[in-house]
Formats: C-alpha cells, sequence, structure tokens
C-alpha cells in the first residue's frame, strides 16, 4: 500500500499577489495555516494597472483588520486632488473636472467601508504588512511552482526556491492566483472563453515636471486626454513624480512594448517636452475572459488566472479579492471538518455569476471613448474652441460619466445559482451595473445598516454563520445542532431601535447570513429540520432537501 506524505501545510497559494494574499489572511484569521510561493523579491511591488480597492473589497479589508492601513498607505501625495479631469492636453485646456470623484469622506449608509484610491504599490504595502503579523502564513520569496500533480488526498506540488533547489511540498489544497500570464492552469489544460476588447499599453514612469507644466486645470488622480490625435490616452500619478500612462486601443503603428515610440505618445498628451524616466510597461490585451470552471479536484483558479476583466471601471483586482473572500471560508471550513462535498464545485458557481455579470458591465463601459466623444476644434483657442469644448462636455456628462457609475457591479451581484442557499422563492428583477438596490433575498450580499450605536451590522458577524434576529425568534435547536456537529454559529439580535430598521430591510423576522455577507436563508421562523438547513448551507445537500 502507497503511503501518503502528511500536509505541509492544508493550503499552498502559488502567487502571492493582492489575490493570494488576500486568500492566505483570510485563512489564517479561521485558523488555517498556508505555504504562499511568490516568484517575486522581497519588497518589489508588481507596478500593475490596479489603482482602485472597491466598496465591496474594502469591507473585506475591514473584515481582514487593514482597512485603515490601506488608507495610510497610499502613495500618492495629498496636493494632488482625488478629482477626475478631461483635458485636451495636460497643458492645454480643462474641458471638464470632476470633484472628488475618488475621494470619500461620508460614510455610505448601504456599506460598511468607502473605496480607497491607492495605488497597487500601498495595496501590496497593506497586504505583506498583515501577512507578516499573521504567524500561520508562511510566505516565500524567490519561490516559483513548476508543476503539480493531484491525488484523492491532496496535492503534490513542484517548487523551485530562492536557492534553485527542487523541492516538492505537500498540500490537501492547491489554488492558482498566479496572475493572467501564469502557466500552471495550462497543468490542468484550462483554455479562458471569451473575448479580447482592446490591444492597449500601460506604462510607469518617473517625471519631476510633470506636474509643473500641467496647466490644464488641478494635478489630478486621473486625466483623459481628450484632442484631435483621437486617442484613449490616460494619467495618473502613483506617487511622488511617478505617474502612469494608458492607451488603448493603442494607436496604429505603435509598439507598445517600445519605450521610444511610448514616450513619444506621452509628450503629445502632455503637451511639450518633459524629463520621462520609464520604469515598467508594455502592451497587453484589454481581455474579457472566464475560466469554464474554477475548480478542478483539490485545485482551484482565483484572480487573473481564473477571469480577466476590461479595466474600465476598476474591478480587475476587486473581482480576485471578491475569490479569495467566498473561497476562505469554504477551504476552512472543509480543512476543519464541517464542510461538505458541495462547498468546492459552489466556488465555480457563484464566483462565475458575479464575475460575469461585473464582466458584461465593464465590457459596456469600455464602449465609448475619446474616439467617439472629440469635436474637430477642441484645441482651439478663443470662442470658437470654447464652444467645441462646452459641446464636448456636455456629451461626456450625457453618455460617459455612466462608466463612474457602478455600485451595482460592486455590491449588487448575487449567488442565485448556488447549491448552497435556500432560496424563499423572491421573485428579483435582474440586477443594474450602475446603481445597487439592496435585497435580503438569499444570494445576495446582506444588506447593510450603521446600527444606533454607530457600528456596522457587517462589525457583528461571527466567523462562521451568523442568525440576524430582530423579532424573538427561537434559535435553541439551531445552536444546539450547530454545536453538536462543529458548525460555528452565531446569533446577533440587535437594539430594539434597531430591529423596526432590520426587519424593513431583512423584509422578515431572521436571516442566517455568512461571515463574506451573503444571505443564505431568512423567515419568520426557523425550520423544524434544522439539521436540512445546516446541510445546505455547509455543502451535504443541495436546495430542495429541506
Amino acid at each position: 500500500m502507497k503511503t501518503i506524505r502528511p500536509a505541509d501545510a492544508p493550503v499552498i497559494i502559488a502567487g502571492g499577489g493582492p489575490v493570494g494574499m488576500s486568500l492566505a489572511i483570510d485563512l489564517a484569521l479561521r485558523g488555517v495555516p498556508s505555504i504562499v510561493l511568490e516568484r517575486r523579491t522581497k519588497g518589489r511591488p508588481f507596478l500593475l494597472r490596479t489603482n482602485m480597492t472597491n466598496v465591496r473589497s474594502m469591507e473585506h479589508f475591514r473584515r481582514w483588520g487593514i482597512a485603515e492601513e490601506l488608507r495610510k498607505n497610499d502613495p500618492v501625495p495629498d496636493e494632488i486632488q482625488r478629482d477626475v479631469s478631461f483635458v485636451t492636453r495636460l497643458n492645454g485646456h480643462l474641458i471638464l473636472n470632476l470633484p472628488r470623484t475618488y475621494e470619500w469622506s461620508e460614510p455610505l449608509p448601504f456599506a460598511s467601508e468607502v473605496a480607497e484610491w491607492a495605488p497597487n504599490e500601498g495595496i501590496e504595502k497593506t497586504l505583506w504588512s498583515r501577512v507578516d503579523e499573521l504567524a500561520l502564513i508562511d510566505y516565500r520569496f524567490e519561490n516559483e511552482v513548476q508543476t503539480f500533480r493531484q491525488d484523492d488526498a491532496g496535492v503534490s506540488v513542484e517548487v523551485t526556491d530562492k536557492d534553485g533547489a527542487s523541492l516538492i511540498l505537500r498540500g490537501d489544497y492547491l489554488v492558482l492566483s498566479d496572475g493572467s500570464r501564469g502557466n500552471l492552469r495550462r497543468v490542468l489544460n484550462v483554455r479562458h472563453e471569451g473575448r479580447t476588447l482592446a490591444m492597449s499599453l500601460s506604462w510607469h514612469f518617473r517625471s519631476e515636471q510633470l506636474k509643473d507644466v500641467w496647466t490644464a486645470g488641478p494635478v489630478v488622480s486621473m486625466a483623459y486626454i481628450y484632442n484631435e490625435d483621437r486617442g484613449s490616452d490616460l494619467i495618473t500619478p502613483q506617487g511622488p513624480d511617478t505617474w502612469q500612462y494608458f492607451a488603448g486601443p493603442t494607436p496604429e503603428g505603435v509598439d507598445g512594448n517600445d519605450w521610444e515610440q511610448v514616450k513619444e505618445l506621452i509628450i503629445k498628451a502632455v503637451g511639450q517636452e518633459i524629463d520621462l524616466e520609464p520604469l515598467s510597461g508594455g502592451a497587453f490585451a484589454e481581455n474579457s475572459l472566464l475560466a469554464p470552471r474554477l475548480d478542478h479536484g483539490r485545485v482551484l483558479l482565483a484572480g487573473d488566472a481564473a477571469h480577466m476583466v476590461s479595466p474600465q471601471g476598476g474591478f480587475g483586482m476587486n473581482s480576485g479579492i471578491g475569490d479569495a473572500a467566498d473561497l476562505g471560508w469554504k477551504l476552512a471550513a472543509l480543512v476543519d471538518g464541517w464542510g461538505g462535498p458541495s462547498l468546492i464545485p459552489s466556488y465555480s458557481i457563484d464566483r462565475r455569476e458575479a464575475v460575469r455579470f461585473i464582466q458584461q458591465g465593464s465590457e459596456a463601459n469600455h464602449a465609448l471613448g475619446a474616439i467617439e466623444l472629440v469635436q474637430a476644434g477642441i484645441e482651439k483657442d478663443g470662442p470658437g474652441g470654447d464652444e467645441v469644448r462646452e459641446a464636448v462636455r456636455k456629451d461626456i456628462l450625457e453618455r460617459k460619466l455612466v462608466q463612474f457609475k457602478r455600485m451595482g457591479g460592486q455590491l449588487g451581484y448575487r449567488y442565485t445559482m448556488s447549491p448552497i442557499i435556500v432560496r424563499d422563492g423572491t421573485e428579483q428583477s435582474p440586477p443594474t451595473f450602475a446603481d445597487y438596490v439592496p435585497s435580503a433575498a438569499p444570494g445576495n450580499r446582506a444588506p447593510h445598516l450603521w446600527l444606533a450605536d454607530g457600528t456596522s451590522l457587517y462589525d457583528h458577524l461571527g466567523p462562521g454563520f451568523t442568525l440576524l434576529d430582530f423579532d424573538g425568534v427561537d434559535s435553541t435547536n439551531l445552536l444546539e445542532r450547530a454545536r453538536s456537529r462543529g458548525i460555528p454559529v452565531d446569533v446577533f439580535r440587535p437594539d430594539e431601535v434597531d430591529q423596526a430598521k432590520m426587519r424593513d430591510l431583512y423584509e422578515r423576522k431572521a436571516a442566517l447570513v455568512r461571515s463574506d455577507h451573503h444571505v443564505v436563508w431568512r423567515g419568520d421562523e426557523l425550520p423544524a429540520d434544522v439539521d436540512s438547513l445546516l446541510d445546505i448551507v455547509t455543502g451535504h445537500a443541495s436546495w430542495g432537501a429541506l
């Protein structure tokens, strides 16, 4: 009989970027050790296109204890206004300024957090710091996964370490979060499905002079360049004297990997010669792609290894953070012994539904740019040019600003096809990408409320399931059966002053909510057979058994 080697860790994570680190943090806070294998050297962040940690991701960051740290770690100087501007060139004419587009000083009533505009350098610094604090995370820089092999008991992972030596690690589960260009999903013969929206380019560069020649309105977080070159240029600050230039689609005849050609595009966007030092960048495909499934036995895909989203809307990394939040509790439940066999398949079902909804909204955002909105004479000085710019400004307000309305995409995705929720027959209108409409129907993100004592409802959710009791529901049997099965279930009864609001919001007397904030059941009383309810929500039985 073949002897199976014990696992080095319950979960091995291939790829230690924001998604891999988020998953490791979520697992560690649930008491589950992991090994994270990252091929980069320590302290070297990716200079990615990521700038926005959206509302939903910040709600998870709040759970993980890092939301405020991210705000402190934003490397962009305070004097840069968190606005969006449309300009002809940075030293040209201001067409439109949208003040405080990326600044949130007041809490949202329907969310526990606000978004944070901070480049990937700040995001990874925040995550690395949290990883260092958690002893259950074994984060290994300069370690690259070469291949893997799974069997009924676990996964064997072949790794090249920082000294060039080969070693085999053993885990119960392997999560591939090695990014869009990672090769590991090919071991599973996974091929993404979808389409390429455009071939684009993105470069990070250093310039001390850029902010001084920027005279078309204030220096802001995001500047769209609209002129008769009819490119789709974008410039964003990344830190003191560091910037990002984006063009999509790439202008005809330009090689996005050739810095000298890109340098000329930047000079045109600025409107004059300035000092420019390349840091990193190149051509890339704006893809809208999704793997046919994200679960392959004991190997799972997350982040860009699982799906790619158009950058128009800022959902790339944030979709991966959502993967980590969904997968974390499910893997922990399996490792701890109370999760059932439907949890792993539910990861594919749930996250594919959510990501496809986000992709469709982002694809729509991608469809309108400078090519469609620029008019002849937009750069002219004097009244004639002013008249053209005013027409373009009105066009932007009427047609372009929908790109900045995406709260539905952040908070309104649903797990309606999930096998681990108990449907209650509620007929729901399709979710919209632009606007968020709270719903407590099972599968939805639990509607949020700031309580009378100033705390967030989400701060009262436990690490497993929490029964929200708004009207004295008898939970004795549920708690006894959960305890006997090792399933973590808590009860939260809001103060009387909040109960009426909660009943109105949830339209029932009680709801069962997961730690990732999704409703799995609601009703006016718990079912007589609470074991069947627990079977469904923990992946031991599909809906219909209740």
